[in-house]
């Protein structure tokens, strides 16, 4: 990783960009410009003056600005702003690549000659400017792969999911409505209720929130439904649409990783996980970033990180405390450890903290409980 010092901030459609000289900037306007005219789209970009007195080094990768970049483009290449156009992929350890349905034609998936209704079934469903060639999408799969024994349900709502943020949490609910609808067929069809659980990261827990209300509506309670980092900006404080609650299934467990930053702030499920306290900067994470960066969504990024090594078998175990200093002052030693993750068991209820190591593996086991 290079070295950047910030000094110059770039206006780009309400959003600011800081980079470590004029010339840096230049190239980045002309590097969105460039991928907004593939788009037939214009950006509208002021350059400020240097700040001279600024003198902080943050290290960038090339992939930096790769969010930044997408909340400027409309759609991912390839794809159409429709709900028509959003997709479930099946993943199976009987092929490498996944079978792709759109909501429509859910019903497909049926009758697809490995695809077990009887099984336990995990629909994941992934946050704002994210695609299914993602390194969150990858690290999923390869968990759920490993681990084997589930039918999983990636779905791809990309097309949607890029550009402005607004925009895009307030299309959230219909979306959710029509997911809720394509799990509704596969219910109706012989896909067994008691197996499903709905993960969703970010924006897709909330959307995930969505469907499993638009199910009950139908009569259809979803057993569990996991949120990993629920996203906060506009749905508390103002509330620009309805958050995911613990009303929304049978059992809702979130774990929080940057509360009060991209992740929201509030015990809002049955039971809510905390580790490191939930907030950033997570253990490993840069303790400076830039906004928006990739490195700026390390902690966001780590509770699908966790939750992926639960799958996998890694030992999250908590304990119940009123916050994170009582437990690190270990005042709720006498409270039992459970577990953080896919075993999380359902009559869970509260708050529970833990700690976990810097990098992977990140389960500390018995020493995280400590």
């Amino acid at each position: 990783m290079g070295e950047l010092t910030v000094k110059c901030l770039l206006y780009a459609d309400d959003q600011v960009i800081l980079a470590s000289s004029v010339a840096e900037l230049q190239m980045m306007v002309t590097l969105m410009t460039r991928t907004l005219k593939e788009k037939g789209m214009k950006v509208n970009a002021t350059i400020s003056p240097c700040l001279a007195q600024s003198n902080v080094s943050i290290p960038l990768s090339p992939r930096s600005f790769r969010n930044i970049l997408r909340t400027f483009v409309p759609v991912p290449r390839g794809r159409v702003l429709s709900i028509k156009d959003v997709r479930i992929l099946y993943f199976s350890n009987n092929f490498m690549k996944p079978k792709v349905y759109n909501l429509a034609g859910i019903k497909g998936l049926l009758a697809e000659p490995d695809f077990d209704t009887n099984k336990p079934t995990t629909l994941y469903i992934h946050g704002y400017v994210e695609k299914s060639s993602d390194d969150s999408i990858h690290t999923i799969v390869r968990s759920y792969r490993r681990h084997g024994g589930y039918n999983l349900l990636i779905l791809d709502w990309s097309n949607l999911a890029f550009g402005n943020y607004i925009s895009v949490i307030l299309g959230l609910q219909k979306l959710g409505e029509r997911t809720g609808e394509a799990v509704e067929k596969l219910i109706r069809g012989g896909l067994a209720l008691e197996g499903l659980h709905v993960v969703g990261h970010s924006l897709g827990v909330h959307l995930g929130g969505y469907a499993c209300r638009y199910l009950k509506y139908k009569g259809f309670i979803v057993p569990r439904l996991t949120g990993l980092d629920p996203a906060y900006p506009g749905f508390y404080l103002p509330v620009l649409v309805p958050p995911v609650n613990r009303d929304d299934a049978f059992f809702v467990d979130l774990v929080h990783t940057d509360a009060g930053g991209f992740g929201e702030p509030l015990s809002v499920g049955h039971a809510d996980f905390w580790p490191n306290a939930g907030r950033a900067k997570q253990p490993g994470c840069l303790p400076v970033t830039l906004l928006l960066t990739i490195e700026d969504f390390c902690s966001h990024w780590r509770s699908w990180r966790f939750w992926a090594e639960s799958v996998e078998g890694g030992q999250f175990l908590a304990r119940k405390c009123d916050d994170y200093d009582a437990f690190l002052r270990g005042r709720c030693q006498e409270e039992p450890t459970v577990n953080m993750g896919l075993y999380a068991t359902p009559n869970l209820r509260g708050n529970f903290y833990l700690r976990t190591a810097a990098k992977s593996p990140f389960a500390l086991a018995e020493r995280g409980a400590e």
